[in-house]
């Protein structure tokens, strides 16, 4: 399979855009104590770049979640790992990379939940709303963008470009070959 990457959002436009939502997240959090829960591999990048900015201090836990097999959504979540338990008083902020079905977000609230969190916030880097299958909406999105599929800050292809700076867009190549 043949393909390109392009480019779609900037590092620099990510930046800007971490540090109006990590000025976000501390107003509401307005000083009080929580946990900031990392779904690795993916939100590593976002994690990061968001905690820089926050002026808050949150406890920082993680945990790696898997719901995708090439560019396909695998219609599973995967959990490796345990993040433990919470404490009803102590709000959990979810960071993700991609919010695209809603399952894997839905699924992990709903979990922590079970595990005592009494108020569960999202966040991720980006919205890809037209791909819901389960209701679900972010607390704190960076980017809305189609049904593309995307790959940098965090965003992988099977394991590749997660490294990118910045936010591009997986083009299928059409590949003819000649036979003279």
């Amino acid at each position: 399979m043949t393909y390109t990457i392009t480019p779609l959002i900037a590092e620099d436009a990510i930046c800007a855009r971490v540090r109006e939502l990590a000025a976000s997240i501390d107003r509401a959090m307005a000083g009080k104590p929580y946990i900031l829960l990392l779904l690795l591999n993916g939100a590593l990048p976002f994690a990061a770049m968001l905690e820089k900015h926050l002026k808050s201090r949150p406890a920082v836990k993680a945990v790696k979640i898997s719901s995708y097999a090439g560019m396909r959504n695998s219609g599973s979540v995967a959990w490796e790992g345990d993040c433990g338990d919470f404490q009803p008083d102590v709000p959990v902020l979810v960071v993700d990379d991609v919010l695209d079905t809603g399952a894997t977000l839905d699924e992990v609230c709903r979990e922590l939940k079970r595990r005592g969190a009494k108020e569960v916030l999202t966040a991720v880097a980006v919205d890809k709303h037209c791909c819901r299958k389960v209701p679900f909406e972010a607390d704190y999105v960076a980017f809305t963008q189609g049904n593309d599929f995307l790959v940098g800050f965090g965003m992988d292809l099977d394991g590749n470009y997660r490294e990118l700076p910045y936010i591009g867009k997986v083009v299928m190549a059409d590949t003819v070959e000649n036979s003279d």
